[in-house]
């Protein structure tokens, strides 16, 4: 029975973090039956207020931005570390990490559950790599779980973390496109191949009712949308007249608004409260922002009830598939095109987010109305595998454990 830690998890304010470490820790419990299972969080109080009902056997542990006094020895540290060390060998454990080695010292697994953080969409991947250093430097097997990893745009860079990434012990990949360009690095033999925990989830009822003889559609915004190359201003009027549209072409409609992060930083519940803002009073007696208080179970209850799904963060996509939804997913990643590519064996159902408008988004919608029947066959042929192979996580960590144990 291994005792493991759990880092990368930013916190249930991001409900596809949530979603990640609630099916992650379900499939933890059914293959390694581990007798304690920390987190560090983030965000603490938000995972209490969305986990402790249930998830009350994990311990969550503050991820403390320790800043050390000005000119005291840690302060020196920390800035030898950022100045000098990461420049010389990027991704040796942070200063602040470091405050948490006695709990790395305590667990038998670490695993790293960041989604798609070992990447350059939020910079320099320098904390998520550091965090496996320092698990590596306290002999602890070392798991990266289920995630999409680059590219990796510097060459230079792309080489280093693939040293780096040799040095795992066990590496799920989530998606095809991941897999094919760590093999063009020259990894394999720590890589499985997986698919996302979160089509695991499961949907628990909340009083978010579909109006009778009503079509829903659900839009999940997203607040993450400068970064990468389409305004935010450009990204909200094209919705608000694509949603402008669907509620004056049908009076059955109902559109549902869908935040899918609040976190301070990234909260897409202003985004949804800028295109209501926009609407005018009759359309607006159609439109529902979905309450963001709700924990990640009951947001895919929520997307369940809908007829169409259109959405930019994977994680409600993902609810959305597995709820048997037809989707187009807006994508800004490797990700959204590697689960598609997995789930349908195209991309027809996904749309870059440089490509955004008004005239986009009424052509792939209409192509998911005409194509509805075939999306639900096609989810229902293919989900079972989808989901025998998000379990293979568990499978494969206990098998490379028990493996790994014999020589430790």
């Amino acid at each position: 029975m291994p005792k493991i830690l759990i880092v990368g998890h930013s916190g249930s304010l991001n409900k596809g973090c949530e979603a990640l470490l609630r099916s992650t820790t379900d499939i933890i419990q059914r293959h390694l039956h581990p007798e304690t299972i920390d987190v560090i969080s983030e965000n603490p109080p938000a995972d209490k207020n969305n986990l402790a009902e249930d998830l009350s056997e994990i311990r969550i542990h503050p991820a403390d931005q320790y800043e050390p006094s000005k000119f005291s020895p840690g302060w020196w540290q920390h800035k030898f570390n950022t100045k000098i060390l990461q420049r010389l060998c990027p991704g040796q454990p942070m200063y602040h990490t470091r405050q948490y080695k006695p709990l790395y010292q305590q667990a038998d697994i670490i695993i790293s559950t960041g989604g798609d953080t070992f990447s350059d969409d939020y910079g320099l991947p320098l904390e998520v790599f550091g965090e496996l250093a320092l698990a590596r430097e306290v002999g602890a097997f070392t798991m990266i779980w289920a995630a999409s990893i680059g590219p990796f745009h510097n060459k230079k860079m792309a080489r280093h973390w693939a040293k780096q990434l040799k040095k795992i012990n066990l590496i799920g990949i989530r998606e095809n496109k991941s897999l094919e360009y760590l093999n063009s690095l020259g990894l394999s033999e720590n890589l499985r191949r997986v698919a996302d925990p979160a089509f695991l989830l499961p949907a628990h009822e909340v009083a978010v009712e579909k109006p009778t003889a009503k079509k829903v559609i659900g839009l999940g915004m997203s607040a993450l949308v400068s970064r990468y190359g389409a305004t935010q201003q450009h990204y909200i009027d094209s919705f608000t007249a694509f949603a402008r549209q669907l509620l004056d072409s049908d009076e059955t409609t109902e559109v549902w608004l869908i935040a899918h992060v609040i976190t301070p930083s990234h909260n897409d519940a202003e985004v949804c409260q800028a295109i209501v803002d926009q609407l005018d009073a009759t359309q607006k007696n159609r439109v529902k922002i979905i309450q963001p208080g709700y924990n990640a179970c009951e947001i895919k209850y929520a997307i369940a009830q809908c007829d169409y799904f259109i959405g930019a963060r994977t994680h409600s996509t993902i609810a959305s598939l597995s709820s048997l939804v037809p989707t187009l997913s807006i994508g800004y990643s490797v990700k959204a095109v590697g689960i598609n590519e997995d789930v349908f064996g195209h991309t027809d159902y996904v749309l870059p987010i440089q490509d955004v408008s008004l005239q986009s988004l009424n052509t792939k919608f209409q192509q998911m109305v005409e194509r509805r029947q075939e999306i639900i066959d096609c989810l229902k042929a293919r989900l079972p595998a989808v989901r025998e192979m998000s379990e293979r996580s568990g499978i494969e960590l206990a098998k490379a454990y028990q493996a790994w144990k014999k020589n430790h």
